[in-house]
Order: structure tokens, then sequence, then C-alpha cells
């Protein structure tokens, strides 16, 4: 659920809260959910409405690095120049993630980043199977031409 919540766009403690306040919304509201079977989708549910009434209150979300702090450089691994060409690309691909729309890189980061599948994914979101799989093809388009320039620039070096 954190992770989930750091890929919406959230940074380390507005993610922790997104999904602390998830937790206290299920508990206090226990006796809504009708199938306890579906409790994980549930409690999903909950988290998901709350990143997206969060990000439209924010103007402006910030953001967090996907480099790891600490990385121990060994002999036989990457360069520094290849660790921050990786830091780079991966920074450009979260800001490209960011200009996806909404519901199309909440299937993204669920599919691609969260590993569900297309019908765990229904359930989660509460979309049809045809509107998941649209969501994941139009989501694929448009971060693939927010990102046309940066491979562009790869090809050329």
């Amino acid at each position: 659920m954190f992770a989930y919540a750091k890929y919406m766009g959230f940074g380390g403690a507005k993610a922790q809260d997104l999904v602390q306040d998830s937790f206290i919304r299920a508990y206090r509201h226990l006796g809504r959910c009708g199938d306890p079977e579906r409790f994980s989708g549930w409690l999903f549910k909950i988290l998901s409405n709350l990143c997206r009434t969060a990000g439209a209150k924010s103007t402006r979300r910030s953001t967090e690095s996907l480099y790891t702090p600490g990385l121990v450089l060994m002999s036989d691994g990457p360069t520094p120049d290849e660790i921050a060409e990786t830091n780079r690309t991966k920074a450009s691909v979260r800001a490209a993630l960011d200009l996806v729309p909404e519901d199309q890189r909440e299937a993204l980061v669920l599919m691609y980043l969260q590993g569900y599948s297309v019908t765990e994914i229904e359930e989660l979101t509460g979309a049809s199977r045809s509107a998941v799989k649209m969501r994941l093809k139009r989501g694929r388009d448009a971060l693939r031409a927010e990102l046309a320039p940066l491979f562009s620039e790869v090809h050329e070096r």
C-alpha cells in the first residue's frame, strides 16, 4: 500500500499518512465490508480514494528520488557515471509517469510495479476488464510518448 501511494506521487511522509488513514477508515467502517474475502480489495479502494482526494487537494505533489542512499560501490559494480545515468533515467521515467493521466498511471503502477494481474486490478479499482486493458494501453502509449525524447537522446550517443 505504501509503494502504491508513493508511485501515485506522494512523498514518504504523505504516503505513510495516506496508508495509515486507510487503515483507520477501514477499522471505523469495518461493518461496510460486505465480503471478508474481498477485504484487501476494499481496503485498497479506500487508499485509492484517499490518494485521489489528496491529489485533487494538492496543486503540486512532491517527488522523491528512486535512488537508494547508502549504496556501496563494488569494484566490479557499476561506475559512478553508470549509477548517475541510471538515476537520471529513473527520474525521467518517474517524471514521465507523473504526466500520465491518473487512471492510466494507477493501472500502470498496479500492473508493472505492484505485479497485479488485469483481473486483480479490476477488483481493486472497480473498473471493468475492458476499461483496465484500455487504461493500460493508453497509459503505455502516453508513457512511450513522454519518454521518446529520452530514448532518442540515448540512441544518438
